[in-house]
């Protein structure tokens, strides 16, 4: 097939939303040996529609090999590397214009701006330098003097002054940055320059709790990168912006801007509505400049991809939605490459370095919250099951009956398959003792079990050796179901509607379905031959001991609800002892206050805190809450 017949044919796949399809023929496309520059912008252009950015960026620079002196090329192929924070290889897009043309004042600060934001002031100072001496630009001035201020290593941001000043607690501190934890030993400070540029550096230190205290009395501005280390998030957010052309069209008119940013806000109250439907609390911050915030805080972390698709999901399910708000989704990304960082979004309750603003949470009717930091305390953080079952609802499809199952289907069980049962409420597949039991006593089908909840995820051969062992339970359908449940790519016509007959799948044939996890698991059971010449895992069940003497794994050490729970246990005795140990910095600190004020208690918001003195020398602590 020719190329330009099979751009056309990707083109109405895409129209008509097959998108699987539309991305499959894209990747047979052989574009290398087409020496043609307008070709190649087309088809990144509709690459960048499918999302196959790592395809895109061949086409951008298959276009620079055919045209190496189009300016706006090396321009879109720059803004793609810094959104994947390929920070070194934006700059060298602009490196390689300045070489052919050293005199152009932008390439200049195109490749000062992408050194600022990566950390780099030393060469970015070098560049306005060089641009100044090479072009004469008299706005280089501002730049390098704004670059030497943000480059000074003694310079301190003074904080900014306002009516609206918040006073965090130390409490307050833990509860903001656990619940805005994102990615591990970084984040990011927002900058702007008098000429009206604003971005942000990141900075290779955790967001401890100083760094949150001095966000919050506007010392600095701080994001942070959502995508953990492991892939996993602690929050989804909503980012509500009014795009570029409503903010040119309205910025210098205040009643057209109030008009605007009143669409954006009621777009904000129809996503925590539409929240609240699902039991899934969204809490509304005013952004500080032209948009709103919206976030969802969990209970416990859960796979970016997960998150992503789910607040995809619920955007989609938006109604009246117009091209004058923009709304992204936090994640962008449902994985990070090792090494990247992702994007990146602002905190709430700090300034705006933009417009001065601090960005508070506010109530549907835009009232303020009367006292930021202690709504803090009372955000509900939500458990990770209602997030699944939105996803599955939304995504559930009817299925069609096949008189013919597919090749790789045991056979004598299609009759079995329902789309989407409901598991039934009453069922807990921690204390059923059969599955208990033959989970305890096989590890292959233990570690599959164990990759579900840690990955949310299972493959095709893995779902059949679930399927043709666990169905087979007493409670198989509905052990099998709740799995799936956990599982973001599990095909809903595969769930049970009762146990399965026949034969068991063997031993063996589990090792030949998935040898990647038997290898390395010890899959060796010996039975008894006078109970079966068969091996499976089910001949454990059948030799159980009763389930009166047997107690399921689900109140044992082994069992995966007690490793989670002593996990968040361990987790929040790490925390204690940081907190233990900076209540022992501080109270040092209050304590030579208290003795050079020569006083023995003082009143506070939350009561009256008094210094206690023992025998031995020791000061303690005591608050008398109110």
């Amino acid at each position: 097939m020719d190329t330009e017949t099979l751009y056309r044919q990707i083109q109405i796949l895409f129209q008509k939303d097959q998108v699987e399809q539309a991305v499959s023929l894209a990747k047979q496309r052989d574009t290398k040996t087409k020496n043609d520059p307008a070709l190649h912008i087309r088809w990144a252009d509709l690459l960048e529609q499918l999302g196959l950015i790592d395809d895109m960026i061949t086409e951008l620079n298959l276009a620079i090999r055919d045209d190496p002196d189009k300016e706006e090329t090396y321009g879109r192929l720059s803004e793609v590397y810094l959104d994947q924070g390929h920070h070194d290889r934006a700059a060298r897009c602009w490196w390689a214009l300045l070489k052919k043309n050293p005199k152009k004042a932008a390439y200049y600060k195109e490749l000062g701006r992408i050194l600022e934001e990566a950390g780099d002031y030393e060469k970015a100072l070098k560049y306005y330098k060089a641009g100044y001496d090479k072009t004469g630009d008299e706005t280089f001035k501002t730049l390098i003097q704004s670059l030497d201020f943000l480059a000074s290593e003694e310079h301190v941001e003074e904080a900014v002054e306002t009516p609206d000043q918040i006073i965090p607690a130390q409490h307050n501190l833990v509860t903001f940055t656990t619940l805005f934890a994102g990615r591990e030993g970084i984040y990011a400070r927002q900058w702007a320059s008098p000429t009206g540029e604003t971005g942000y550096t990141p900075v290779r230190e955790p967001l401890t709790l100083k760094v949150a205290e001095n966000h919050i009395l506007g010392n600095l501005t701080a994001g942070v990168y959502p995508v953990r280390l492991d892939n996993t998030v602690n929050f989804i957010a909503f980012d509500l912006d009014l795009p570029k052309f409503m903010v040119k069209k309205t910025i210098t008119r205040e009643s057209l801007w109030e008009k605007a940013m009143k669409k954006v806000h009621q777009a904000a109250c129809k996503l925590v509505d539409l929240g609240a439907a699902h039991e899934i609390p969204i809490y509304i911050e005013d952004s500080g400049f032209k948009g709103r915030h919206c976030w969802i805080f969990l209970e416990t972390p859960v796979p970016a991809g997960v998150a992503k698709k789910f607040g995809d999901m619920l955007v989609g399910q938006l109604s009246g939605q117009t091209s004058e708000v923009s709304i992204e989704v936090f994640p962008k990304q449902g994985r990070v490459k090792e090494g990247n960082l992702g994007n990146l979004i602002k905190l709430p309750l700090g300034f705006h370095k933009k417009t001065g603003q601090r960005a508070f949470f506010i109530q549907p009717d835009g009232q303020r919250y009367p006292n930021q930091m202690e709504f803090l305390e009372t955000l509900v953080r939500v458990n990770r099951r209602p997030i699944y079952s939105l996803i599955q609802r939304l995504q559930q499809q009817p299925v069609k009956r096949v008189e013919k199952a597919p090749p790789w289907e045991e056979e004598g069980d299609r009759q079995d398959r329902i789309p989407f049962e409901k598991v039934a409420e009453e069922y807990d597949l921690e204390r059923d003792a059969q599955l208990q039991y033959m989970l305890m006593k096989c590890a292959v089908l233990k570690n599959i079990v164990e990759k579900i909840n840690r990955e949310s995820s299972i493959n095709k051969e893995e779902t059949l050796v679930l399927i043709h062992t666990v169905g087979h339970l007493e409670s198989g359908p509905s052990a099998v179901n709740q799995l799936f449940e956990r599982c973001m790519n599990t095909d809903p016509s595969l769930f049970l509607k009762s146990k399965l007959r026949g034969n068991p799948m063997s031993c063996p044939k589990i090792r030949t379905r998935i040898p990647n996890i038997t290898s390395h698991v010890s899959c060796n059971c010996r039975f008894d031959p006078s109970i079966n010449l068969y091996p499976t895992p089910l001949i454990h069940v059948y030799s159980m001991p009763s389930e009166k003497s047997f107690r399921p794994m689900g109140l044992t050490v082994d069992s995966m609800q007690f490793q989670n729970l002593l996990q968040e246990y361990l987790k929040l005795r790490k925390q204690a002892v940081e907190i233990n140990v900076l209540l022992g910095k501080y109270e040092n600190q209050l304590h030579d206050f208290f003795e050079n004020a020569g006083i023995e208690s003082v009143q506070t918001p939350m009561g009256i805190l008094k210094q206690l003195k023992k025998e031995e020398g020791k000061v303690s602590f005591l608050l008398e809450m109110v």
